[in-house]
């Protein structure tokens, strides 16, 4: 919480800390005993004075324990009692040593240095604390030891408590739940209206009457304060009749009716929207997870990175210099393991992408070289791997890419058979089988077998398209002047994007793998077009996007 740094050390490491310190460096070794308490503390300093000590920090001034110190009851306190005065030096270690030990055991595990000429010798600050145990002295706050789960948002150690986990929460869409141009007696407050809700309507009716809400006029048209009451409710007693029966009970409003509505029914998770969770602000993890970094960064910050980004920071030795002896010999092979994966997806042509991507926004083509670059990370060797038209979806940059990666496999001595009709693809194999001469039934033949270099003289449709003997013949309409419009796209790699497409023509999204077509058309336009156009209600739109020109079409059809 207050952004100190902790850590679990045990008593040889700390007095190896300590004598890292400048020579010279003046010391005074303190245990910790009180901090920010109320009371007189009498007792506790009678028992310093009875074992001996000569001093204490008594609310950041140093006193004498001989002297007669009072203190009020009513007033809060910190005490640290002084262990020694020394100064760094090789011929000091043993002694350093014995005030280390000493302040451990008083304070049960805690230890604080006060480095009185910091800046004579050179550093930024003059205040370290070290504890055996993972504890915060300033925010009274303990930590149980770390583990692999503590940073998995699968287990309940590391999972947010508010999400469970998920990163994201739901919450009530108001749009959906509210027809603005409807009256509530027609039906506005959706959920309240129609089979089964005949109460709920009763209920609000009955509010509105009683506090002169007009149920007949647009929802659009109701005063601001008469929209929340029906919103959050009133404390007020609304009395009705229901059922024969006179009921008379406070309107809680529409959110806390819709709130216990989707707890009951999972038909109501029509009218929620995701939201971002607001205890972990989306990294899922919880907040004593998040709390410990690494060079200044946590997970979430390294897994927000690029890839390439996150692949420099652990290729770079300085960030790991500070590390003890034993934290060296433990994170070595964790960082060669880091070091690798992460190369292997920038390598593929992945260094744009974040690790905290989700996987559902991830394009075909990304999605395949993830699973390319995982074999080319497991080293294994004498396997045949077999593709079927990895190019499906690639720009010609990233095919170039993903022919390099194809051969780094073979290389490590593997087989790699790929169905193909990529030409760039087909010409880099070592040896091409062609099958024809034609479809269905006029197939089934090996027309060619051999190297690339000599298909180009075989007399097959494969070799006829590709060196351009036969070619494709196509004729292109005119423009139309009919068009349709995205502006202020957001979203993935997109970043304040305006877009036209002409309606009545053969329009195409290209451009490299990663670049946002899939976001632009599949998680942008697509959602706000089943809407609009289909009425479609279970969809996740884009916020902040304006789209113009749906009105000029009947319909959308997704054909995946």
């Amino acid at each position: 919480q207050c952004g100190k740094p902790i850590s679990h050390m045990s008593a040889s490491d700390i007095i190896t800390e300590v004598m890292r310190l400048p020579k010279g460096a003046k010391l005074v070794i303190m245990a910790p005993l009180v901090k920010e308490k109320k009371g007189t503390f009498a007792d506790l300093l009678e028992s310093l004075r009875h074992k001996g000590y000569v001093r204490a920090i008594v609310d950041g001034v140093m006193v004498r324990l001989d002297d007669e110190i009072e203190l009020s009851k009513t007033k809060k306190h910190t005490i640290k009692a002084v262990i020694d005065r020394v100064v760094v030096k090789e011929e000091s270690k043993e002694r350093i040593a014995q005030d280390v030990e000493k302040a451990l055991n008083l304070s049960y595990g805690e230890v604080e240095i006060e480095v009185v000429n910091f800046e004579e010798v050179e550093l930024n600050r003059k205040d370290y604390h070290y504890s055996e145990h993972l504890a915060c002295f300033d925010c009274k706050l303990s930590f149980e030891p770390l583990e692999p789960i503590s940073f998995s948002f699968n287990s309940p150690k590391g999972a947010c408590p508010d999400c469970d986990g998920l990163g994201i929460r739901y919450k009530l869409d108001l749009k959906k739940v509210i027809d603005q141009e409807l009256p509530i007696n027609d039906g506005a407050i959706k959920i309240l209206y129609g089979f089964n809700k005949s109460y709920y309507f009763k209920f609000l009716t009955a509010f509105c009457e009683q506090n002169n809400i007009d149920i007949k006029s647009p929802y659009a048209e109701l005063p601001e304060h008469q929209k929340k009451a029906i919103l959050y409710g009133l404390p007020a007693a609304v009395t009705f009749t229901w059922k024969r029966h006179k009921l008379s009970r406070p309107w809680p409003g529409v959110i806390k009716i819709a709130h216990d509505m989707s707890s009951e029914s999972k038909d109501f998770d029509d009218y929620m929207i995701e939201t971002v969770c607001d205890g972990c602000n989306g990294h899922r993890l919880r907040p004593r997870s998040l709390a410990v970094k690494v060079e200044g960064k946590n997970i979430a910050d390294i897994i927000d990175m690029p890839i390439e980004d996150s692949f420099k920071f652990f290729d770079n030795p300085e960030n790991f210099s500070h590390f003890t002896e034993q934290q060296k010999l433990i994170s070595e092979s964790i960082l060669k393991e880091l070091q690798e994966r992460l190369f292997f997806l920038y390598d593929v042509g992945l260094g744009y992408i974040t690790l905290s991507r989700d996987a559902r926004t991830i394009s075909g083509g990304e999605a395949q070289r993830i699973r390319i670059a995982s074999q080319i990370g497991s080293g294994l060797t004498g396997v045949m791997y077999v593709l079927d038209e990895p190019s499906i979806g690639l720009h010609e940059r990233d095919t170039m890419r993903l022919i390099r990666t194809l051969q780094s496999l073979k290389e490590k001595g593997n087989s790699v058979i790929v169905v193909e009709h990529d030409k760039e693809t087909i010409l880099a194999a070592d040896y091409i089988i062609d099958i024809g001469p034609g479809a269905g039934k006029f197939g089934g033949e090996v027309v060619f077998n051999g190297a690339a270099k000599k298909l180009k003289s075989a007399k097959t449709l494969t070799a006829d398209y590709l060196w351009g003997r036969k070619e494709i013949e196509y004729k292109q309409k005119p423009i139309s002047k009919k068009w349709l419009e995205i502006n202020n796209v957001s979203l993935n790699n997109i970043e304040n994007l305006s877009v036209k497409f002409p309606l009545s023509n053969f329009v195409c999204i290209t451009g490299v793998s990663g670049s946002g077509k899939s976001s632009l058309i599949l998680q942008t336009l697509l959602p706000t077009a089943k809407e609009i156009l289909n009425r479609a209600r279970k969809v996740n739109r884009v916020e902040g996007v304006e789209i113009n020109g749906l009105e000029q079409l009947d319909k959308v059809i997704y054909l995946d």
